[in-house]
């Protein structure tokens, strides 16, 4: 005589096949939860560098991209106004004077020199201003700042003006992530790899 179901121990039921699968499943043990964690620090650890570099190549382009602009707009500006325009170094903490002699280059000033004094006033039209600071590069020039005449020439002390881009704490040649602009004194500017020389 057989019972039914109902009266049987729960020992001789027969079980669903999704309660026999779990009744087979075991927990996580010690050393899978630890390789789990190594594998994942490793990953943590070789990605992150390439992120922060990464990051750190495309505010160099970025930075490097403005300048340039910045010294077509300059050119084109002065031919426009048939008048100077001057693009200067300025200093962080005085955002609005022209620092005088080369050095860095993160923030600088453009603007039209109605006056021809080489010096930013109140009457000076601005074109033209970078007021940020970057703790991802260095940017430095010699020259502490370019003219723009009306003929479309650049002039400078030196006939023409290289500005370096760099990471942050690395040499300016690294050719992998810093880059050069360069300007001649036809005005003309080129982006090149931080180790090339200016054409």
């Amino acid at each position: 005589m057989t019972l039914p179901e109902a009266a049987r121990p729960s020992s001789l039921r027969p079980q669903p096949a999704r309660m026999r699968r779990l009744a087979g499943a075991r927990g996580v043990t010690l050393i899978e939860l630890l390789v789990t964690v190594a594998v994942a620090a490793l990953i943590i650890t070789l990605g992150v560098p390439s992120f922060v570099s990464a990051i750190t190549r495309h505010a160099i382009q970025s930075q490097a991209e403005e300048l340039q602009d910045a010294v077509r707009i300059g050119r084109n500006e002065a031919m426009k106004r048939s008048g100077p325009v001057v693009l200067c170094r300025t200093e962080p903490d005085a955002p609005r004077r022209c620092a005088g002699t080369g050095g860095n280059w993160q923030t600088w000033l453009m603007f039209a020199d109605i006056g021809r004094r080489g010096t930013y006033s109140a009457g000076d039209p601005l074109v033209r201003e970078r007021v940020d600071v970057s703790k991802r590069m260095t940017v430095s020039s010699d020259t502490p700042g370019i003219r723009f005449e009306a003929t479309g020439i650049a002039v400078t002390e030196s006939g023409r003006s290289a500005f370096v881009f760099a990471p942050a704490g690395q040499a300016a040649g690294n050719h992998a992530i810093g880059k050069r602009v360069c300007v001649n004194q036809r005005a003309e500017v080129a982006i090149v790899q931080g180790d090339a020389a200016c054409p």
